[in-house]
Formats: C-alpha cells, structure tokens, sequence
C-alpha cells in the first residue's frame, strides 16, 4: 500500500446553522485556512466564549454544527488503476466529495472513517470533508461531553490518502494459542484483477520493534495459493514454539509479524506489505476471579472518560499514552475502564508495550429497546451495533483490549443487549464481554451471558461492594457507616454466581480545589469554575485558608481511598475495582475526586511509592478491629499477603514493627508461609501487649517483606486506660448555652460547653467521610427524589499544636481517631462571626456552599472565657478517643494556656449555639435555618 498524509495546511469554512450542503461548499474555494490534524477550538475558529462554566470547564471556543474542510490533492502516475481510500483516523461524522461527487457519510466516534473512492486518474483533485458534531443518533457519552474530552469538532491523528494493492492482503486477525505457544491468522486476500493470481504469502515474526527473532527458530515461512478474482479468507497457523514469550502485565511481550505478498496474474506483478501487533494471551476466568495465561488477576482499575484538558481530545501518539500509562502503573494501576468511550489505536498500542489491561465501552448511557417496543429508535439501535462491530474490527488484535461492554449504568431490553452480547462474542472470542458498568443499580442482577459483572452491589436491599455510597444511594458504605477497622470486607455480599464481580466507580472522595492549578488551564479549556469557586472563597472570608483547606481534605480522601481498597483486596475470591477516579474529573459539577489533577500530575497528597503500599500487585494486610486502644489492653492483628503478582511464594516472612516516632515498642518476624499465586495468605498474628506504650500516642504498625521489597503501615492510637478529672475539677462543663453559662462567663469564669446535640438541630451534621462525587450534583439528585442531602463536608483542618491537644495527638486533618468524635457531631455555621474568627478545628466546607465550619472553638466573652465543642464527647465516654479528647480539652481549659486572642459577645454566641435565633447571612441565603443541611441557592 502506498501512502500520502495529507495534514497539514486545509481551507476551512464554519457553518454552525447548517447551511453548507444546501449552499454546495464543495463546490467553492473556502477561503479560511486551518491546521489539521487538529481541532476548530485548537485552531481557535468561532467566536470566543466568555461565558463561567460552574458544573465543568469552559471550552474557550466552542462548536456545534458543521465545519467544512478543503485541499486539493495529487493522484500520482505510480497509483493509476489502483483502489483509492481516503483516512481519517479518528473524527465526527463525516461527509466527502471529491470535486462535485458525493462519496458517503460514515458517522463513528470510537473508529477510523475510510472512504473508498475507487480508481482515480492522475491528476489533481478537491477534497472536501464536512463534520458534523450534532446528529449523532447517540448522545455520544464521554466521547462528546463537554464534562470530559468536549464535543470538539475536527480531524485527528493519521489523515491519508492510501493507494492500495490490487492483489493484497486485508483485515488481518491474530488469534493466539496460548497452550499450544501457536498464533491463527485469519485474513482477507482480496484478487480484483480480473484472472487468476498465483500468490506468495511470506511470514516473518519479529518483536513490536521489527526485531527480528533468530532465524535459526523462527525463520521466514511461505504459503502460496492460488486466488480467484474477488474475496477469500485465508486462515494459517503459525507455531512460535516452546520459547515463545506470553504477553502479560508483568512481562508485555509483543510480537509483530509481517505478511510480504508477492502475486502474479497474467503478466503483471503485484506486491504487497503488511504487518499486525499481537501479544499471546488468553484472558479469561476461573470461578469468581480472572485469569490471563491460567495465572489469577486481580484488576486494580481507574476509569477514564478522555480528560486532556489542553487539546480537550485523547491524545492520538503512541508516545503521549506511554507517558499517561506509565503515571497510572507508578500508582498500582493495571486496568483501564473507559467510561462510554473508547481511547484510540495508540492507546490500545501503547498499553500493548505496559501490559495494562483496558475495558472499553460502547459510547452510551441509556435505555436499550426491542423492536416492539412502542418507542423504539431503529437509529439507534443500528448505531450502538455498527459502533461496536467497528471497535472489535479497528482494536481486536491488541492484547491489551481485554473487556468490553454495552456502556454505562444501562436499563431497558435485557433482550436486546444480550442479542448484542452473543452477536460480538461470536465476531471475537478474544476477550471478556458484559452487558455494562452498573447496570439496573437499583435492582441490580447478574445475567449469565456476561463473562462479569462491573456493580456497586449484588442485591436490591444491600449487599454493597464498595466502601463509599451517595446519599441518593443508600445505605452508605462502611468507611461512614461502621466504626473503623481493618476487618470488613465483601465476601458475604458475593452471590453464588461463577462469574468475577468488579466494585464499580469506586472511591469519589472529593478534595478542596487548588486554584494554584488555574494558571495550567492554557489550552482549549479554561478552569473559570475554579474561578468562580475562589472568588465565593474569597466571599467568605476564607481565601487565606484555601491551601490547607486542600491540603487536610487531600488526606483525609487518600485515607478513605485506602481502606476502600484494602477492602477489596481483603475480599478471597473478588475480581477487582474500578476507581472513580485515580485523576479528578473536570465535569458534572466538578468532582475532584483524584490524587492526580485532571492532568494526571499529582496533587501532593501522597507519592506513588507510598500509593502502591495498597494498591499493587502484592499488598501486606493486617486485619484488626479497631484503630484505638488502651494502655491496659493487648494488640492483635492477623497479618496476610494478598499476592496477585506473577508466582507462587514459598517461604515468605514478614518483619514486623510498632513505633512511637523514633521510639520502638516491639518489632518481630513471622514464621515462614507460602503464598499462593491469586490469593490471600495468612502470614502471621501478632499480639503486642499496649502496657509499654506512654500514651496518649499515636503508633505506626510497620509491614515489610524485604525480599519482594514490599511495604506497608497502619495508625494506630492507644491512650490510658482512665483519665484524671482531679487537675480540671474546677472547670464547669456546660451543655447547653443559657443564663448560667451566661453567668459564669459575666463573672470572668472558664466554661466548656460540651454542646448537646438536640440544640444544634440547625447546623450541619457529622461526617467523617470527605464528600461523595460533589456537592451540587448529589444535592440535586437528593432533593429531586425528596431525599435529604449529603453533610457536604471535606474533613477536618485542625490547628494541631495548640495547646488543646497536648493529650489528644492528631494531625492537622482527619484520621480514624476522630471517626466518632465527628460522626456524633453538628458542624457550627460560624459565617456571621468576624471574618478573622478561626475554630482550632475547622470543618472543611464544600466549595459551592463555602460555610464556615467549626467543631471546636475558643474565645473570651464578657470577662470570662469559653471552650466550645460541638461533639457529644460525654455520651461517647465509651470510646477511648472521645474520653481523651475531653480530658485534653478539659486540662487546656484549667491551665495557664487558656487565653483566647479573639473576643465574641453573648449575641453572637447565640446566632451560633441557640436553635432559635436567625442570623442575617443565612435568611439572606434562603437557608431555612432548622436545617441549614439543605442550600437553596
């Protein structure tokens, strides 16, 4: 095949009314010009947009209509009587002439578009394409949302004219024989000669480089055949033999091999030259788990909807995938989940070369429908069918193209999307196929003509397989729901099915924005919302804060993030996960969910070394049952290794330490144990008597298999067994603020209020959890099914060295000790206190509502002086962190320390601590204040 790019310069003419066609633009000279590949925002055509975008990006120069493409192009003499296409790698749909002749329409997002345009003389040629950005029979999922990648308008990657073979060699497939260390090609020998040809077909097997292996094994095989005019498939064994490498995600071995076509008919010769990618590797299932090469997997997934905010599109180089792949593989990642979409041909290529396994979908989020059905959109139904029988034929080679489904969060026919299932699985056997991600999620069901099941529970009344839940899908996951520890996992939610369950978009801990990310906004995509969320800071009066309002909500989700994926890993027999998301997601709302920014760079909140401790291959475990001790009790720990890497493990010991800083308690080693490939092993239990320990304290439990150079950690706090109340008898505590408390502060006594929580009904409640997704989306979605909200909150900001901690050891954001403090808490709204007013532990707000939050507060009033918490610290005096915060606070109230800078009157007080009074901001707001947990803005 001969071939010509054809990027470059274009002319270019916009017509966003739809004109053009009626106007005959193929007929004119347009008199714009553009760049391509590229897009119409990249090029900067339109008109600027001005407009704040709050829920996503703003795209900087928007398009929905028709763009009109120009050149001439050269036949040349060599490629006379030959069959001409036309390429387009990756567009919108499309339509072509070739001066005046109309020459089809094709309409894919996720494949090439290639026009045949048959024999051409030599000569000079227009051609003009038009695209369409606005008529897709489908939505288009994240493949045209402005949430994600954009609904650009435009022409990607290769853009060719190809000159092909009138004898040649076509849709060449590789079928691997994994037990058999064998490859079946199965392809098209296309004749269009009018005689018979005697074909030569040679084959040459080399690495993905075009390294040829030794010839001595490995040399050039010849088949001939004889060909009839016209189309015939040719199918032909290839045996690599007992050396041949399999293709993995620990050894991603390649193999290209290379078909020379050397054909007579009459007394013409023809050659031709072709060359496919593939990788041996049989990926498949045993039980409840997946398979690849009969070695147990255990999919470690991110989703992925193409969010490149520069180019607003998926890069289209080999070399520009390797670079975002290989951030993912830095941080445990194995698997792609593409969330109604489908990367393109360098994606597939380059996650070949890493050995991650990707799980594409076709481009929808909706209802399938029978042909019965009263509304049924033929379109449609037409479009999602060809759609997928085009990715298989464009994608199906790569080894790394290991799953497909039907899209995301699907209902409707069950029928026509199992119709659909059988239809692609007999086209390709190649990988794993399923009906969707979460399908019917509020009745969820397992079908046994899916390979899996991509689910966020297995059962209408529960039986949850993720650690974090909505409000609008309750009940809530453990990490809100149950008291922290390291014991729960899903294998009494797992169903008596035979089939791999994957945890579905899991995660979605949301973070503080960092507006220093703004200024990296300098492509087709502006972060304005990021603006916008600012400016409402800075209306609040707390701009100052916003850093560490990033930095303590950053934590507190990569603490979330852990347990949540220890606990699917804590699960015998589980398939896997798929976060939502390792990189925060620009759209619906704007849900800053990731450890990576939108530009998969990291965000500061941990590093991939300390990410991979639990989230790899191989991960050291400890299950205990709760985070806090005391002095007088023992510690215990059942220690495993779940070992999903490449071999089975024999005589594995892990060392063990517990430390107080620099300070160690006990360390130890474990007998020896075998760790079997694709499971959990138990490796040891350890029993530390806590007497040892000068509490209060925070330890670190260290885990570590130096062998395999594998790592891992957990907190934990042991405090004393009682505390003494003799030191701070004096100091009145207060649960409710009335006339005596009045008294007392008017008096110029201390007082800690220790606030009951029927009194603070009108703040908002508790939360331990950083906030799911975001704020207004998951409001929205509340309150149209008369639900009540989220809390909305992101955490703690905790002024750590101030002296009302020196019994109470924290850092300056969340961690498991403060899980029962705050959830038997109400937030303060603290809005109409003076703007410099700042609580020693500040609850973090969402970044639409922008409260100003506080738990615990300190100021003098009157001639006396106040300690506030809003936790019910005295009805919790069962949980040993509760009893030492008291302690610590009652203790910094009786000493010397105790003398806040900032001054508040009895009235303000009351605006914050009594349920009656109405403040001014929050009537302004519209906020009812019985339940301020519900913004009407």
């Amino acid at each position: 095949m001969m071939i010509e790019s054809i990027a470059g310069t274009w002319r270019f003419q916009l017509d966003e009314s739809k004109k053009g066609i009626d106007k005959q633009y193929y007929k004119e000279q347009l008199q714009d010009n553009i760049q391509l590949p590229g897009t119409t925002a990249e090029n900067k055509k339109g008109k600027y947009n001005l407009a704040r975008e709050v829920a996503h990006l703003t795209e900087t120069y928007p398009l929905t209509g028709y763009a009109w493409y120009q050149r001439d192009i050269e036949i040349k003499p060599a490629w006379a009587g030959k069959p001409i296409r036309l390429y387009m790698e990756r567009t919108r749909i499309t339509q072509v002439w070739i001066g005046e002749e109309w020459k089809g329409t094709q309409n894919s997002v996720s494949a090439p578009h290639v026009y045949e345009l048959g024999a051409m003389a030599p000569g000079t040629y227009t051609l003009t394409v038009m695209v369409d950005n606005s008529s897709l029979p489908v939505k288009g999922g994240h493949m045209t949302s402005p949430d994600t990648q954009t609904n650009w308008n435009g022409l990607l990657g290769k853009i060719e004219i190809q000159a092909a073979e009138l004898i040649r060699v076509e849709r060449i497939n590789a079928y691997p024989d994994v037990a058999n260390k064998s490859v079946r090609f199965s392809f098209q020998l296309i004749n269009e000669t009018s005689s018979v040809a005697d074909v030569r077909l040679s084959f040459e097997l080399s690495d993905a480089a075009g390294t040829a292996l030794p010839a001595s094994k490995h040399a050039k095989r010849i088949l001939n055949i004889s060909s009839e005019p016209g189309s015939q498939t040719v199918e032909w064994d290839y045996g690599i033999g007992e050396d041949a490498v399999l293709w993995d995600e620990f050894t991603p071995a390649l193999y290209r091999m290379g078909i020379n076509l050397e054909a007579i008919s009459g007394k013409e010769n023809y050659r031709d030259e072709q060359a496919v990618n593939f990788g041996l590797r049989q990926f498949g299932t045993e039980g409840t788990q997946f398979t690849n090469n009969g070695k147990k997997v255990f999919l470690r997934g991110k989703h992925d909807a193409l969010t490149f905010p520069i180019t607003g599109y998926s890069p289209m180089t080999v070399e520009e995938w390797i670079k975002v792949l290989s951030i993912a593989k830095a941080y445990g990642i194995n698997h792609y989940r593409f969330h109604t979409c489908c990367p393109p041909e360098a994606g597939f290529m380059a996650a070949d070369l890493l050995g991650v396994y990707f799980e594409p979908e076709l481009p929808y989020w909706g209802a399938f429908q029978d042909p019965e059905d009263e509304e049924y959109d033929e379109a449609r139904a037409k479009y999602l069918r060809e759609e997928g029988l085009r990715i298989l034929e464009a994608y199906g080679n790569h080894p790394s193209f290991a799953l497909f489904t039907l899209g995301n969060e699907l209902h409707g026919s069950r029928k026509a999307m199992l119709a659909l299932l059988k239809e692609y699985r007999e086209r390709d056997s190649r990988r794993l196929y399923a009906e969707g991600a979460n399908n019917y999620f509020w009745a969820p069901s397992f079908t046994e003509e899916s390979d899996f099941w991509v689910t966020m529970r297995t059962g209408h009344a529960g039986s949850i397989v993720r650690a974090s839940f909505s409000h609008a899908d309750l009940p809530l996951g453990h990490v809100q729901a149950s008291y922290p520890s390291t014991l729960t996992d899903y294998r009494h939610n797992l169903p008596d099915i035979q089939a791999p369950i994957i945890s579905h978009e899991v995660g979605q801990y949301q973070s503080f924005p960092n507006f220093g990310e703004i200024d990296k906004y300098v492509g087709v995509l502006h972060a304005r919302n990021f603006e916008i969320f600012r400016e409402r800071l800075e209306q609040a009066g707390m701009s100052d804060q916003a850093d560490d309002f990033f930095q303590a909500s950053g934590q507190l989700a990569v603490i979330c993030y852990r347990e949540e994926i220890e606990a699917a890993l804590r699960t015998p027999g589980f398939g896997g996960f798929q976060l939502l998301d390792l990189q925060d997601f620009p759209g619906q709302g704007t849900a800053l969910v990731g450890v990576l920014d939108a530009f998969m760079e990291s965000k500061g909140f941990i590093e991939p070394e300390k990410w991979r401790e639990f989230c790899s291959d191989i991960v050291l475990l400890a299950r205990f049952p709760r985070y806090t001790y005391t002095v007088n009790e023992t510690f215990e720990a059942q220690l495993e290794m779940a070992n999903y890497g490449a071999n089975e493990l024999s005589g594995v010991q892990l060392e063990w330490s517990l430390t107080q800083g620099d300070q160690l308690i006990e360390a130890g080693t474990t007998d020896a144990a075998d760790a079997q490939q694709g499971a959990l092993a138990s490796i040891g239990t350890l029993q530390i008597k806590l007497s040892q320990v000068k509490a209060p304290a925070k330890l670190t439990l260290q885990l570590a298999w130096k062998e395999g150079g594998i790592m891992n950690h957990y907190d934990i706090w042991v405090y004393p067994e009682a505390v003494d109340t003799n030191a701070n008898e004096g100091i009145p505590v207060r649960r409710r603020l009335d006339q005596e408390v009045h008294d007392l502060l008017d008096r110029g006594e201390r007082v800690l209020l220790i606030a009951e929580q029927d009194q603070l009904s009108s703040h908002i409640d508790g939360a331990f959890a950083s906030d799911f997704w975001c704020y207004p989306m998951f409001r929205s979605i509340c309150e149209g099914n008369k639900a009540a909200p989220a809390p909305g909150t992101l955490g703690l900001l905790c002024d750590e060295q101030h002296p009302a901690f020196q019994a109470f050891p924290t850092e300056f954001h969340s961690n498991w000790q403060w899980w029962p403090i705050m959830m038997n808490s109400h937030s303060l709204v603290l809005d109409d206190l003076p703007a410099d007013f700042r609580p020693i532990v500040q609850v973090i707000d969402n970044f639409e509502r922008n409260h100003k939050l506080g738990l615990i507060f300190e100021a003098k009033v009157g001639s006396g002086s106040l300690l506030v918490c809003a936790s019910d610290l005295i009805g919790q005096q069962d949980k040993p962190e509760a009893r030492q915060l008291l302690h610590s606070l009652r203790s910094y109230a009786a000493s010397e320390e105790f003398k806040p800078a900032s001054e508040l009157s009895f009235e303000q007080l009351r605006s914050v601590l009594d349920p009656n009074a109405v403040t001014e901001r929050q009537a302004h707001r519209g906020q009812a204040v019985i339940n301020p947990s519900y913004p009407n803005e």
